[in-house]
C-alpha cells in the first residue's frame, strides 16, 4: 500500500509504494520537462483526452479551477521514467471546501497497455503503476479533497474497480460523458457513408447543389460559434460557454482544437468545435442558426460529415460524437432502433457509429456529514435543482442564479 505522508500540502510530495519501484508525486507546478513529458503521455496513451492536457487546465481556469498533477515515475530518481498520472482540477466552494475532479484519467503510458487498447492493463508492470496511482488518488481524496470525482478513461475498467475497492463509490455527478457513439475511421469512405441514415445518405449528394459548403474555421469565427452555441443552448435548455471561454480553449489547445463552419450561400449558419487527441476527434460544442432553411437542408449534418471525412484524411483512428444520454445508451444496448432516439441523440445516431461506455464514474466524499447532505439533496426536487445549478456554475464559472 502507499505510505501516507504527514501532509499532501507542498510540491512535490512523493507517495511511495514499498512493494514496487513506482513513485507517485503530487505537484501543482511540475517543471517544464515534466509537463512536456505529461503532454506526450496524454497524446499517446489509449484513452487520452485533452481534458488531461495542461492547456485544458488553463481553459478551466476561466471557470475558477486550478490544476494539480499526480505523476507516476518508475525507476531510480536519476533514471526515472514517467509511466502514468492524472491532472486533477480543483476549486474551493463556499461551505463545502475543496472539490476536485479527474476527467478521463488516471492514464498509463501507451507502452504499458490499458485504456481502450483492450488488454485492460493487467500485466506487469502496468498493474503496479495502476495500483500506485489508485492508492495515490484515494489518498488525495481522503486527505485533500472534500469531494473527489473520477471518470476513468475508456477501457480502464480495472482501474475503476480498483478505486471502488479503495473506498470510492459509483457517481452520478456526470463530470464527463460516460457513454458515446464513435466511428471507426479505418473503414472505407463507402462504408462510412453506408452507415448513415437513409436521409443523410441522400443529403450527401444534395448539399453542394443547395449552396451548402463547409470550411475550416479560424479565431475570427469564434463570435459566430459563440452566437450559434448560445442559440442552441437557449433552444435545448443548456447553459452555453462564453465567447471568452471558447477563445481561451482554441488558444490554449492550438492544433488540438479544430473548428468547422457550415455556410448556406456564403452565410455562416452552423458551426462545430472539436478536439483532437490520442487519435480521436471529439465533438465539444456545436450550434446553428434557428432558420427554417438551415434545418431543412441539414446544414449541421453537413458540418459533422465534413469533420468525419477530414478526420479520416489526416489519419485519426476514431470520430467521437461527444457523448449521448444514459437513456439513449440503454435503449441501444437493449436493441432499440436509432430512430427511437430523440433530439441530439437521434441526430448523432444518424451517422452510425458504435456505442461504447467508459467505466462507471466514481466519487469519494471524505466528510460523512457532507456525504449525507449530498445524498439527501439528490433525493429531493429542491436539492436536485440546487445540485444542477452548482454543476452549471462549476462548468461555466457563472453565477448560480442563472435560469433558462
Amino acid at each position: 500500500m502507499v505510505t501516507p505522508p504527514a501532509s499532501l500540502e507542498g510540491c512535490p510530495i512523493a507517495l511511495c509504494s514499498p512493494a514496487t519501484d513506482v513513485t507517485v508525486e503530487l505537484t501543482d507546478s511540475p517543471p517544464p520537462d515534466a509537463l512536456a513529458g505529461w503532454r506526450r503521455l496524454v497524446a499517446e496513451s489509449p484513452g487520452g483526452d485533452v481534458t488531461q492536457l495542461p492547456g485544458w487546465a488553463s481553459v478551466r481556469a476561466e471557470a475558477g479551477f486550478s490544476a494539480r498533477y499526480l505523476l507516476a515515475y518508475r525507476g531510480s530518481r536519476a533514471e526515472s521514467e514517467l509511466v502514468g498520472g492524472a491532472q486533477v482540477l480543483e476549486r474551493r466552494l463556499p461551505v463545502v471546501g475543496r472539490v476536485g475532479y479527474i476527467a478521463y484519467g488516471p492514464l498509463l503510458a501507451a507502452h504499458l497497455g490499458g485504456g481502450d487498447s483492450g488488454d485492460g492493463g493487467d500485466g506487469e508492470p502496468a498493474a503496479s503503476v495502476r495500483r500506485a496511482l489508485g492508492a495515490a488518488v484515494a489518498e488525495l481524496g481522503r486527505r485533500e479533497e472534500r469531494m473527489l470525482f473520477v471518470q476513468p478513461p475508456p477501457g480502464a475498467d480495472v482501474l475503476g474497480a480498483d478505486l471502488l475497492e479503495r473506498g470510492f463509490r459509483r457517481s452520478e455527478a456526470g463530470i464527463a460523458p460516460g457513454q458515446s457513439l464513435r466511428l471507426d475511421l479505418t473503414a472505407s469512405p463507402d462504408r462510412l457513408r453506408a452507415g448513415l441514415s437513409r436521409r443523410l445518405r441522400t443529403w450527401t449528394n444534395r448539399w453542394a447543389s443547395r449552396g451548402i459548403t463547409v470550411r475550416a474555421g479560424t479565431q475570427d469565427d469564434l463570435p459566430v460559434l459563440a452566437r450559434m452555441v448560445a442559440s442552441s443552448g437557449q433552444h435545448q435548455g443548456f447553459m452555453p460557454m462564453s465567447e471568452e471561454y471558447l477563445r481561451t480553449l482554441v488558444t490554449e489547445l492550438g492544433d488540438a482544437a479544430v473548428l468547422f463552419v457550415g455556410e448556406l450561400e456564403g452565410r455562416p449558419v452552423a458551426a462545430a468545435l472539436f478536439t483532437r487527441c490520442a487519435g480521436v476527434l471529439r465533438l465539444r460544442f456545436a450550434g446553428m442558426d434557428r432558420d427554417d432553411a438551415v434545418g431543412r437542408y441539414n446544414v449541421p449534418a453537413a458540418v459533422q460529415w465534413h469533420a468525419i471525412r477530414w478526420a479520416r484524411s489526416v489519419g485519426l483512428r476514431w470520430f467521437d460524437f461527444g457523448g449521448i444520454s444514459v437513456e439513449a445508451a440503454d435503449l441501444l444496448d437493449d436493441g432499440g432502433r436509432r430512430d427511437e432516439l430523440r433530439g441530439v441523440d437521434r441526430f448523432k445516431a444518424g451517422f452510425g457509429g458504435e456505442l461504447y461506455r467508459c467505466p462507471p464514474a466514481v466519487e469519494l466524499i471524505s466528510s460523512a456529514p457532507l456525504r449525507m447532505c449530498y445524498d439527501v439533496s439528490r433525493r429531493a426536487p429542491a436539492g436536485r435543482r440546487g445540485i444542477a445549478l452548482a454543476k452549471r456554475a462549476l462548468r461555466t464559472g457563472r453565477p448560480l442564479a442563472w435560469r433558462k
